[in-house]
């Protein structure tokens, strides 16, 4: 059909825009954010695959308790807090006064935004500010070993929580039901409405018609941190090589997306990056 062949194709877009802008950013960030020791202590895998567990965990928690408020009180403060991490090295970079100031104002007024009109598109953009500024942020303080072990072991993660346990399931279907800000959305109709969306499942099947198309911010922002070291410590065009990896596992995950059954990004996408940084290594480096 006409409307998801254009949504995967805005999903390629977003995901090309996202990375191609870190890397544009790369020298701004690496003036702010520059750690004369780079960490390369494969034990910073471990720390980050283990807090991204507990926070899921507590999140899932919450979920069963209902406790919907202190939900969203948590992930609007870390679209805040995140999206004023990501803003400041820009407002520095410009020479811009008081740049810690505007930019926690414009996380502020982008979180409200987002809480009091959750449209898709408000949505999507907002996902690349926040995805562009993490990656850029990891992708400087950590070396490849940790980053290359993180990405292997995130897929893991992401498989199992899906195949196996499937409680990334449940919670994107929390995320959507209180339109919480943790998705890219993409709609297949001009009149789609995100805010009227109460389940990524409500759609499911191979034969049933779609609305929309769901892709988790990390699903950008993970591979992404792969494509900032690899243009750090290799140059541009391992960078490049990477992402285009990544691109090329895409095209097989929305293959296996558009049989209507929930898919792990992580495992295709990691996997791509790595290939793509690997081939670089092997045949120009």
């Amino acid at each position: 059909m006409k409307g998801d062949t254009i949504a995967q194709m805005n999903i390629f877009f977003i995901f090309v825009v996202s990375n191609l802008l870190a890397l544009a950013l790369l020298p701004v960030y690496m003036n702010s954010y520059v750690n004369e020791s780079e960490n390369n202590n494969p034990w910073m895998a471990v720390f980050y695959i283990l807090y991204i567990i507990g926070i899921t965990a507590v999140i899932l928690y919450i979920v069963k308790l209902k406790k919907i408020n202190i939900l969203k009180g948590i992930f609007y403060f870390a679209v805040a807090w995140t999206m004023w991490f990501a803003l400041i090295p820009i407002f520095f970079f410009f020479s811009i006064p008081f740049p810690s100031l505007f930019s926690l104002s414009l996380a502020v007024l982008i979180t409200i935004i987002l809480a009091k009109y959750p449209e898709w598109y408000v949505l999507d953009i907002s996902g690349v500010l926040m995805t562009v500024g993490i990656s850029l942020i990891i992708g400087i303080a950590l070396g490849p070993v940790p980053v290359i072990l993180l990405l292997s072991l995130l897929a893991i993660y992401d498989a199992i929580s899906v195949y196996k346990t499937k409680h990334m399931v449940s919670l994107a279907d929390n995320v959507i039901q209180h339109n919480l800000p943790a998705l890219f959305v993409i709609p297949t109709k001009s009149k789609y409405s995100y805010r009227k969306v109460k389940s990524v499942t409500n759609k499911s099947g191979k034969n049933r018609v779609r609305d929309a198309y769901y892709m988790g911010f990390g699903d950008v922002m993970i591979p992404g941190i792969l494509v900032i070291v690899a243009a750090r410590n290799f140059g541009v065009l391992s960078g490049i090589f990477t992402l285009a990896g990544a691109l090329a596992a895409m095209t097989l995950l929305t293959a296996m997306v558009n049989t209507g059954k929930p898919q792990p990004g992580l495992p295709y996408l990691n996997g791509g990056a790595l290939a793509g940084l690997l081939a670089y290594l092997l045949f120009l480096q």
